[in-house]
């Protein structure tokens, strides 16, 4: 079995220096909740059983706990099972996903639900809590002990052929770089699960596994079908290779890369600009994209831009680009525009010598 330890590693470690410390009380959660109309949309979303007056009278006695020194054991509503804690776990972090906030206090809350969840034999939660001890490397919050129970439960839940942990299995080796290994248990865990949110992830993972083996009529079947099952937000990386293995069709291409920089997928902005300025002409539109990375300091964009200002001829412009460069940036940009770059810095050097003959003619008849 897993100690105690292992089930609670986090709450009841910080609610006791909590106390010890005087730290201040903890916010009312509702205060801290989003609204009740947002966390019902996201109950419906996310096809809750329960109710959001039935979630929060669950939720309350859980989040008080978080705030004893010596956390106590508490009784649940009834009929209220792992799998429901575990699902309001996803809103809360559904909730950091949308909004790119974190509350500390509701991370401490989904913490807790997991481990809750574990404690009721909820497998999902089971596995979770067992991933995270596994990459625990430095042995921050799980003891050697707590690793080799984790790896007692994933062994058994192997055995047991539950879809979650052949998928965080292949994560880790994934990670790890073990692909082979990952590909067979991505696999395994599609055996069981074709058609939900996770099987897009496990197809987009396996595209770029692909991609990279440059096996591309696989890759792009693979996003395809991650492209399916998913909103764009969650399957941003998807829409993006598929940008790139549709060159051959630009207004495909453009599809897909502007779905995937709606996303905040940052790369698709070089291929948006490139894309814009060299097919389809549209300077004003390329430098647009352009614009955006260059804030966010992606060095194709800077080349998309230099590119823009040297075919308007705003050649001062365009050196003030190279010259602000790192050293190391402006050998990698000589590589990629030697010849252009030559000339801009011909015409400016010429452009210098011109003001500087003009200033000296004024100086000449002023002094």
């Amino acid at each position: 079995m897993l100690s105690r330890n292992f089930i609670r590693y986090y709450s009841s470690a910080t609610s006791a220096t909590a106390g010890a410390t005087g730290i201040k009380p903890f916010p009312l959660l509702m205060d801290i909740l989003p609204s009740k109309r947002a966390i019902n949309r996201l109950l419906f979303d996310f096809d809750a059983r329960l109710s959001y007056a039935k979630y929060i009278k669950t939720l309350e006695p859980i989040y008080e706990n978080l705030q004893k020194a010596e956390p106590e054991e508490y009784t649940l509503p009834k009929k209220v099972f792992g799998s429901d804690l575990l699902l309001f776990q996803k809103i809360l972090s559904e909730i950091r996903s949308r909004t790119h906030t974190s509350n500390k206090y509701l991370v401490k809350l989904e913490d807790e639900l997991i481990e809750k969840s574990a404690e009721m034999g909820n497998r999902d939660a089971l596995t979770i809590l067992s991933f995270r001890a596994l990459k625990d490397k430095q042995n921050d919050e799980f003891t050697k002990e707590d690793q080799k129970a984790a790896q007692d439960y994933i062994d058994k839940l192997v055995e047991l052929k539950h879809p979650l942990v052949f998928k965080m299995l292949a994560d880790y080796q994934f990670n790890e770089g073990h692909h082979t290994e990952a590909i067979s248990n991505y696999t395994k865990f599609l055996n069981f699960d074709k058609d939900s949110l996770l099987a897009s992830q496990v197809y987009q993972i396996l595209g770029v596994i692909m991609f990279s083996q440059k096996l591309l009529k696989q890759s792009k079947v693979l996003f395809e079908k991650s492209i399916a099952l998913a909103p764009v937000q969650k399957c941003a990386q998807s829409h993006f290779y598929l940008g790139v293995l549709n060159e051959l069709d630009p207004i495909r291409a453009r599809y897909h890369f502007e779905l995937s920089s709606s996303s905040g997928f940052l790369e698709s902005f070089k291929n948006l600009g490139f894309l814009e300025l060299n097919y389809f002409k549209n300077v004003r539109k390329a430098e647009c994209w352009f614009d955006l990375g260059c804030q966010v300091g992606d060095f194709d964009c800077f080349v998309g831009k230099f590119d823009i200002l040297f075919l308007r001829k705003e050649y001062e412009k365009a050196w003030d680009i190279y010259t602000n460069f790192p050293e190391e940036n402006k050998i990698k940009f000589t590589s990629v525009r030697k010849e252009k770059l030559s000339k801009v810095e011909q015409i400016v050097s010429q452009l210098k010598q011109n003001q500087q003959a003009d200033e000296a003619s004024a100086d000449r008849w002023t002094a």
